[in-house]
């Protein structure tokens, strides 16, 4: 497949975060020409091309966790401010994930810290 597809479908996919929908690259990739085994193989997402798309949004919610663990630090754990905090960095957690290409399920803490890091 031509750059011009991964190139789309990573377009794709952020509008749709965007919007606040559920993203499917496996629904998105065979509208831009692949076959739905390479849409659900993660080949796509690991291509430079979908890469460079995604990576200013990846800073840009890497920056986001990074002001959120500063916030937290100073909160105390047991206030409720302190649990918005950690759901709004679970959920910019896995937007990372998904905007990499990476899985979205349970991750250590210490694989968290590197990929923030």
């Amino acid at each position: 497949m031509s750059s011009n597809n991964a190139r789309k479908v990573a377009e794709v996919v952020l509008e749709t975060i965007g919007k606040g929908k559920k993203v499917s690259v496996l629904k998105i990739a065979p509208k831009y020409g692949y076959k739905k085994t390479t849409a659900g193989s993660g080949q796509i997402q690991k291509t430079k091309t979908y890469q460079d798309v995604m990576k200013p949004a990846i800073e840009r919610y890497q920056k986001e966790l990074h002001s959120i663990l500063d916030a937290m630090e100073k909160k105390n754990k047991n206030s409720e401010q302190y649990k918005t905090l950690v759901e709004a960095m679970d959920k910019i957690q896995k937007q990372i994930q998904l905007l990499s290409g990476k899985a979205t399920g349970r991750m250590e803490l210490s694989e968290l810290l590197s990929e923030i890091n």
